[in-house]
């Protein structure tokens, strides 16, 4: 009977201590549940990338386990530059703040001074590819991209900066076009162009497809701009392709219309490597050395987030039109063939064209 009994105690202490040992784990609360997750967006409130980013804010929180808050803070300036910097040298690794940038691409490939961000070394969450649609203040009479030869007054660029691929974008199709323009470049957001071509200090710029949808097509709807075309996305065969959510012709389109063939040289191959920074337009992003199990966490929570019906009809609501994303290891893809672009003959045209 002692034997017995010694045995049932001995059995009764191993359960005990297996429960409690497993408890922890059973226990424990998801690392996000009551904190504060922060969107660092690279470019001003009001702007394209600011409501991409708020309206992703609205729904993630409900897809991290744990439902954490999240807020969105601006970081304008130097063309998207101070904010991707700061991401990258300052923000703790922690898994709380989330880099949610816009056109980084060609500053890091042309090696900007001021660069110090390595789009290649930081935890790719997200990703989403969006045109960028080209206008004109209708004063200048111009209505399609053949009249750029001969507008009615001088045509004057307006962007953020040398390197940034909007500025590039609409500069290379003018110098394939052949069309003489002059440059105003150092506006700090969208907002600040849209106002800059309001008082006629510029007279032509360009939006992402959502900045347009959301703000540029009040412009038109005025008469104070002419849509031209729209830049298109790199496609899978290395050529320039149409947004299909855009309507408007591509450039490389237009082009064949003015030209009767497609642009050819190192100024096309250089448009190329923009259509391909705009294949990866927003890039959402994490500080070097976050963690890899919180990596997957945010990769799973922004997934969910971009098949939630819900955020689907908003997202209709506030673009008017659907994103197209890519989260996790597709995003990781898009990103390399970026970077595969970019090592083509048409670098060294970018380059070029900075310094001009």
């Amino acid at each position: 009977m002692l034997k017995r009994a010694s045995w049932s105690l001995v059995a009764t202490i191993s359960v005990v201590t297996v429960f409690l040992s497993i408890e922890p784990a059973f226990a424990q609360e998801p690392f996000y549940k009551g904190k504060t997750v922060e969107f660092l967006v690279n470019f001003s409130a009001g702007g394209p990338t600011d409501v991409f980013g708020r309206l992703i804010a609205r729904y993630l929180p409900k897809h991290v386990p744990g439902n954490p808050t999240v807020i969105v803070r601006n970081m304008p300036g130097a063309g998207g530059i101070i904010g991707a910097n700061y991401i990258y040298e300052k923000s703790k690794p922690d898994g709380l703040t989330i880099g949610v940038f816009s056109g980084m691409y060609l500053p890091q490939f042309l090696g900007g001074p001021t660069v110090r961000y390595d789009l290649n070394n930081m935890p790719i969450i997200a990703g989403a590819a969006e045109t960028s649609v080209v206008y004109i203040r209708a004063d200048a009479g111009v209505r399609t991209a053949a009249d750029l030869l001969k507008p009615a007054k001088p045509i004057v660029v307006g962007g953020f900066t040398r390197e940034n691929n909007k500025d590039l974008g609409m500069r290379l199709a003018l110098e394939l076009l052949g069309a003489p323009y002059r440059y105003v470049t150092g506006y700090a957001g969208v907002a600040e162009l849209r106002v800059a071509i309001q008082r006629g200090e510029i007279n032509y710029t360009s939006e992402s497809l959502t900045g347009y949808m959301t703000g540029g097509t009040l412009l038109v709807k005025e008469g104070v701009v002419v849509p031209l075309y729209q830049e298109g996305l790199l496609g899978p065969e290395g050529d320039t392709v149409r947004d299909p959510r855009s309507d408007l012709p591509s450039f490389r389109e237009s082009f064949r219309k003015v030209k009767g063939s497609d642009p050819t040289g190192p100024l096309a191959e250089a448009f190329k490597i923009s259509g391909g920074s705009r294949t990866m337009l927003r890039f959402i992003t994490v500080p070097p050395k976050t963690p890899g199990r919180l990596v997957d966490i945010l990769r799973s929570s922004f997934r969910q987030t971009f098949e939630d019906p819900e955020f689907k009809a908003d997202s209709e609501r506030v673009l008017r039109f659907q994103l197209f994303t890519y989260v996790g290891e597709d995003a990781e893809k898009i990103n390399a063939a970026v970077f595969r672009a970019a090592a083509g003959p048409g670098q060294a045209a970018l380059k070029k064209l900075t310094q001009q």
